[in-house]
C-alpha cells in the first residue's frame, strides 16, 4: 500500500476538507458561527450535490448535500447520517496525477479527470488504496 510514498510529488497541499450534510441550509448557520465565511451553494451535476465552501482564513470546508436520491453521496448519508466524507489535494495536472497513481498501483475511482464545483477538474483515490479514506484531487482553474 504504502500510500504517503505513492502520493509524493503529485498533491501540492490539502485543497478541502468535505461534510456530508443532510440540508446545507441547515448546516451553514453553525459554521458560520464558528466564525468562518461561506458562498454560495453550488450544483455539481456530474455528482448530482450541491456544494458550499466555507472559509476559515485559508483552509475550506466544503459542505455537500445529496441533490437526487441517486447521489453518490444519498446513501453515504442513509448509513452514516452524514459526516466527514473525504479529503482532497491540491494538484497541478489531474490527468497526469491520476497517471503517476496508476502507475504506482494505486486503484483509482476515476481514471479520467471529471468536472468539479467552481471550475475545477477533480478524480478520486479509491479508499482502499488510500488506508480507508475516500482522497479527492483537485486541479484549480487556469489563474487561480
Amino acid at each position: 500500500m504504502g500510500t504517503p510514498e505513492a502520493l509524493r510529488g503529485v498533491v501540492r497541499g490539502l485543497h478541502h476538507v468535505a461534510i456530508v450534510v443532510p440540508s446545507i441550509a441547515d448546516a451553514r448557520p453553525s459554521y458560520e458561527g464558528l466564525g468562518m465565511t461561506a458562498g454560495e451553494p453550488e450544483y455539481v451535476a456530474d455528482q448530482k450535490v450541491n456544494v458550499l465552501v466555507c472559509m476559515a482564513g485559508d483552509q475550506r470546508i466544503e459542505l455537500v448535500e445529496p441533490a437526487a436520491d441517486d447521489s453518490p453521496v444519498t446513501s453515504f448519508l442513509a448509513k452514516r447520517g452524514g459526516g466527514l466524507h473525504h479529503l482532497a489535494f491540491r494538484v497541478d495536472d489531474v490527468a497526469q496525477a491520476i497517471e503517476t497513481l496508476m502507475a504506482r498501483g494505486l486503484r483509482m475511482i476515476d481514471e479520467a479527470p471529471r468536472p468539479g464545483a467552481h471550475g475545477t477538474r477533480i478524480a478520486f483515490v479509491h479508499p482502499k488504496a488510500t488506508g480507508g479514506v475516500l482522497m479527492e484531487l483537485v486541479e484549480e482553474p487556469a489563474g487561480h
